[in-house]
């Protein structure tokens, strides 16, 4: 049975309310993912918000009436709310009240399924929960279940703040073994020309993976459906790989604990040699989900040399001038639709234009007797040219300096 949730926002004039509406589409798509019914949106204009409950006094005992007459569940705030607040609405209204931080990190506990992710989830919800503590009491129990108390750490909600600070550094540990495990995958590929796909929620990042890669990754419309950073190598030119990584998505006010708890995820994106930032092409407030992405990358201390600017969906803009609006706006952006493979040459030219200076070009002059070694050469390096005499092999290849010098140290 879905939670039935109306979700509400303070604005401080009439001319947010309208930008709100859209942020209020968002958190209603946040809500379905994370398994919720949304029955509406609540809206107040008021200049200052009450310290209290947000909301001034007569727009509670407004939303009390509409709660009682639905039969409401839950009250989402897409306003960020202070632990005195949520138990001031709550026992006026007697509705559970989350704010749209505890919703995001809901979804991240749903999405959870490897070992290191459920571990960051944990850390990121006990975070949160340390910061909530205060005005909640020392009982943080919602055990009843529902939105905004699922996930690894539920059976922590019950406990001090010692007894949570005793479980962050048993997951800082824990994490800890799991970054050299990664440092360790990290150093084997380190030769590699490595990509990582960065951008808004939704905006096709997996579906661009799975393009590129051929492999089979689990694509949904649903938000945050990516967690777990996945790493595959596909062939630029032939012979010669690239390793691309597909991460999580950001969104406006990601909460910092989340960004804290997958450092070591996060860390992929910033040690790559390409940012290929996706921006859904479609989307409502575009501009501003293109500047959230760029500050978040900023945050985690990416290199803005390293990144490009790839608009995807284009099959699904059905006006030409906002296609070419967006072309003008953005001129060194590439243009492409993953799904239908739209113009990914463009994409690919590029990669191979920033690959260029971590490859080598060399002419490898191989004696007749160690002709064995042509397989390896046919097998790791994308040949360019071949000639032969009497004496010897002529080969002109591409290839990662490594992997040359290794076959060298054999001629």
């Amino acid at each position: 049975m879905k939670e039935r949730v109306i979700l509400v926002a303070l604005v401080k004039n009439s001319k947010e309310k309208y930008k709100k509406i859209s942020d209020l589409e968002e958190l209603k798509a946040l809500t379905e993912t994370a398994g919720g019914e949304t029955l509406g949106s609540f809206i107040q204009v008021k200049e200052h918000p009450s310290p209290k409950t947000l909301l001034g006094k007569g727009k509670i005992e407004e939303l009390k009436r509409i709660c009682q007459q639905h039969k409401v569940d839950l009250l989402i705030f897409d306003n960020q709310l202070t632990p005195s607040q949520i138990r001031n609405i709550e026992e006026i209204i007697k509705v559970r009240t989350i704010d749209r931080r505890a919703l995001i990190l809901d979804i991240f506990a749903r999405h959870a399924h490897t070992a290191e992710a459920m571990l960051q989830v944990e850390l990121a919800q006990l975070y949160y929960q340390l910061t909530m503590l205060t005005g909640k009491g020392t009982t943080l129990s919602q055990l009843g279940g529902g939105i905004g108390t699922r996930g690894p750490g539920e059976k922590q909600l019950e406990v001090d703040k010692r007894k949570i600070r005793e479980r962050i550094h048993f997951l800082k540990k824990s994490l800890e073994k799991l970054k050299k495990t990664k440092e360790i995958q990290r150093q084997q590929r380190e030769y590699f020309f490595k990509i990582a796909l960065a951008g808004y929620t939704n905006s096709g990042k997996s579906t661009l993976f799975k393009t590129l890669t051929k492999e089979d990754v689990y694509i949904s419309d649903e938000l945050f459906a990516t967690l777990d950073a996945n790493t595959k190598a596909f062939e630029i030119f032939p012979n010669i790989k690239v390793l691309i990584t597909d991460t999580i998505g950001f969104i406006k006010n990601l909460p910092p604990q989340l960004i804290s708890a997958f450092h070591a995820t996060l860390e992929d994106i910033k040690r790559s040699d390409l940012i290929i930032h996706l921006v859904d092409a479609t989307a409502e407030n575009l501009h501003e989900k293109i500047n959230i992405v760029k500050e978040t990358l900023k945050e985690i201390g990416c290199d803005e040399e390293k990144i490009v600017l790839v608009f995807n969906k284009i099959d699904l803009i059905f006006e030409k001038a906002q296609l070419l609006r967006l072309k003008r706006e953005y001129p060194n952006a590439i243009f492409i639709s993953a799904l239908k493979g739209t113009n990914l040459n463009s994409l690919k030219n590029l990669i191979k234009k920033r690959i260029r200076k971590f490859l080598k070009r060399k002419t490898l002059k191989i004696p007749k007797e160690k002709g064995y070694l042509l397989k390896e050469i046919y097998q790791k390096t994308y040949v360019i040219n071949f000639k032969e005499n009497e004496k010897e092999y002529q080969i002109k290849v591409l290839s990662y300096p490594n992997i040359l010098y290794s076959i060298l140290s054999k001629i």
